[in-house]
């Protein structure tokens, strides 16, 4: 069965499908999907550095480093 979650709710290892980033203001959904951030987009949690501040995440095999404010406002479907 599938879930929805956020990345911030994501385990170190656990992917998913971006389904929703509407919650995130246009000027930044727009600078994330132009690094490949966008629904329909495999994504994998690398990792939670600085006290959980920052999320690793490997998108399309590229490692980009997003905040945790934002992590919250991505929302993933696990498979």
């Amino acid at each position: 069965m599938k879930s929805l979650k956020s990345i911030y709710e994501m385990q170190i290892g656990e992917q998913g499908i971006i389904n929703n980033m509407d919650a995130i203001e246009l000027s930044s959904r727009h600078r994330f999907m132009d690094l490949g951030i966008a629904p329909k987009a495999m994504i994998k949690l690398l990792n939670k550095i600085n006290f959980n501040q920052l999320y690793i995440i490997e998108v399309d095999d590229v490692e980009i480093c997003i905040r945790r404010n934002d992590a919250k406002k991505i929302i993933v479907e696990n498979n």
